[in-house]
């Protein structure tokens, strides 16, 4: 370990920044299993909180959502800055006891909105973990609708820097990036392509920060042409990169989980596994054997692990917007009905989960898959990472790692169509049941788990340069 990277560690914790936490399970965000579970046990309120992956709402033509952005202290909500609209996105920042404790979790949400008196729907909720108390917040963009002709739908996400590189500065450019690409990947996914509006969530401490975060800001939506709505920074005064997003579609969402039938297939558009070059390359700084063995079994040399960490960064930070072209180009028409054989029936993202993700989507569909194969970016150092237990899912993917069903006279077309614009699709699997939620996995696969954690890895990252 060297002297410099522990130094930049205290640098991120001193501007309020977790820069380790993301490493042992490829995300700084709360389960949405350990969501379920709290948001299960809430009393009833007028707040309706559900777990999903997106948001959408009817696209009126020509008119544009409004979206009403509120920031509150987690324990002592200012209530009165409520928003009398039905529809928001929320975004927390939680203390660490809270991903462990479901009761604590669940009675932190009972009392932020047990005073709230507007009636208002979030569907879509994520929770950044953060080692400081001082930290915390609550954020809800608040999403005002426009009556109309509906023509299609609007989708909508948010999303936190969930992985970092902490070898980087604090204020990278790529940093304040990744959230905005992940809001577009989603986006992409279902079948968005056009209308893109940007809404970025940022903090920092220090005056000079912010500025840089306000440029990178710039630089990345000039450099895609998209329209950004910048609210000003969360004046929290601890380092943040976060943003949520919203696109239009006019054809039907993918998301008919419920017309997923027997024998369909599962198509994943790009191998899973991608995001253990960043991971590996960060441990790499944390405890230097871990290049050592690798090289020591011919599997990848520090430089080349290096480069593979930088193209990891580069598909966190660049979307890929043909992604919502194609899954948009097998999708129905709105209002149309859906074609078995010609159309996508259902998309899930895979990402940060890897292929946990699966057991999320036989849980939505309610379907039981069977899965054959699992195609991964770096077999061996997925291998040696559950061999060591250096981290709990090396199956854990980045940007454009997605799931896609369809029948099977339908799915070589759409690989086809994916692998024409650089995706590395493949089938991995079928709809083995209806009505038994449930992933069965062929025996080559489960080499890709890990049976724990590597404790001395984690206590590492817990502190002992805290």
């Amino acid at each position: 370990m060297t002297e410099d990277f522990w130094q930049r560690i205290e640098e991120y914790r001193q501007l309020g920044f977790d820069p380790l936490r993301w490493v042992a399970t490829s995300s700084n965000e709360v389960d949405s299993w350990k969501l379920d579970q709290a948001v299960t046990d809430m009393k009833r309120s007028s707040t309706k909180l559900y777990i999903n992956w997106f948001d959408a709402f009817h696209y009126a033509d020509g008119k544009v959502p409004e979206l009403t952005r509120r920031v509150f202290s987690i324990h002592e909500p200012a209530v009165e800055n409520e928003v009398d609209l039905k529809h928001a996105l929320a975004l927390f920042r939680v203390h660490k006891e809270m991903e462990n404790d479901s009761t604590l979790f669940t009675e932190t949400l009972n009392n932020f909105f047990r005073n709230f008196k507007y009636k208002v729907s979030i569907n879509k909720c994520i929770f950044a973990v953060t080692e400081h108390v001082d930290a915390q917040f609550a954020l809800l963009d608040y999403i005002g609708l426009h009556r109309g002709d509906k023509v299609g739908f609007t989708g909508a996400d948010n999303a936190t820097a969930y992985v970092i590189d902490p070898t980087l500065e604090p204020d990278s450019e790529l940093h304040t990036d990744i959230p905005m690409t992940r809001c577009i990947d989603r986006l992409n996914l279902l079948g968005c392509t056009s209308g893109f509006d940007l809404y970025p969530i940022y903090d920092s401490p220090q005056e000079s920060s912010l500025d840089t975060i306000r440029k990178n800001l710039d630089a990345f939506t000039s450099r895609y042409n998209l329209k950004m709505d910048d609210y000003s920074s969360l004046k929290i005064g601890k380092l943040f990169f976060g943003a949520t997003g919203i696109a239009n579609t006019f054809k039907e969402l993918p998301t008919h989980y419920e017309q997923i039938e027997e024998t369909m297939q599962i198509i994943v558009t790009n191998p899973l596994g991608s995001l253990m070059a960043l991971t590996l390359y960060t441990l790499a700084q944390i405890d230097e054997k871990i290049v050592s063995s690798l090289e020591n079994r011919g599997i990848i040399n520090s430089q080349d692990l290096k480069s593979a960490k930088d193209e990891c960064m580069k598909n966190l930070c660049e979307p890929h917007f043909s992604l919502g072209r194609i899954i948009s180009k097998y999708c129905p028409g709105f209002g149309t009905p859906l074609q078995m054989n010609e159309n996508i029936i259902a998309v899930y993202p895979l990402g940060s989960d890897g292929i946990l993700g699966l057991w999320k989507l036989a849980h939505v569909s309610n379907c039981h898959l069977e899965i054959n194969d699992i195609p991964m970016m770096f077999e061996e150092i997925a291998r040696l990472a559950s061999s060591e237990a250096l981290v709990m899912n090396p199956t854990a993917a980045m940007n454009g790692c997605h799931a896609i069903i369809a029948t099977k006279d339908i799915s070589d077309i759409i690989l086809d169509e994916l692998r024409r614009h650089n995706f590395k699709a493949t089938v991995i699997g079928f709809v083995a049941k209806k009505g038994d939620p449930n992933v069965t996995f062929g025996n080559s696969v489960k080499d890709h788990f890990a049976a724990k954690i590597g404790l001395s890895i984690v206590n590492k990252i817990a502190g002992s340069k805290g």
